[in-house]
């Protein structure tokens, strides 16, 4: 038997039941006593609840835009800088190794890529 939902779908399942938690929460501190507690978990679940209901991705798609996701999962900047999506992974201006997950990067005065100690190297 194969599973139908959207992996956006289970998120939204997730995100429900998180709300629903979170009224359990703001009732029982409520009846505790707790105002404070029960008030932020009260606004938590209407916060939760809301994005798992409302079909607007008012929040998503201003992110997308900003950081230029493009749909197959690529950044603006590789296609902007001129590179093609083909040519493997980033390469530093000054050494041309790969720039792994973890370096430090920033632009040359040629506004170029390079590892931040290749550029302390080259000053």
């Amino acid at each position: 038997m194969d599973s139908e939902q959207l992996p956006d779908d289970n998120g939204r399942i997730a995100r429900v039941l998180l709300a629903a938690g979170l009224g359990v929460a703001a009732l029982w501190s409520l009846r505790k006593g707790k105002r404070l507690r029960g008030a932020l978990a009260g606004l938590g679940a209407a916060a939760v609840g809301y994005s798992a209901t409302s079909d607007a991705d008012g929040v998503t798609d201003p992110l997308a835009e900003e950081f230029e996701i493009g749909e197959g999962g690529e950044s603006g900047d590789a296609a902007s800088a001129g590179g093609d999506a083909d040519d493997g992974p980033l390469r530093c201006a000054a050494c041309g190794e790969p720039i792994v997950a973890g370096q430090i990067r920033v632009p040359n005065e040629d506004d170029e890529t390079v590892h931040e100690t290749c550029l302390e190297a080259t000053a």
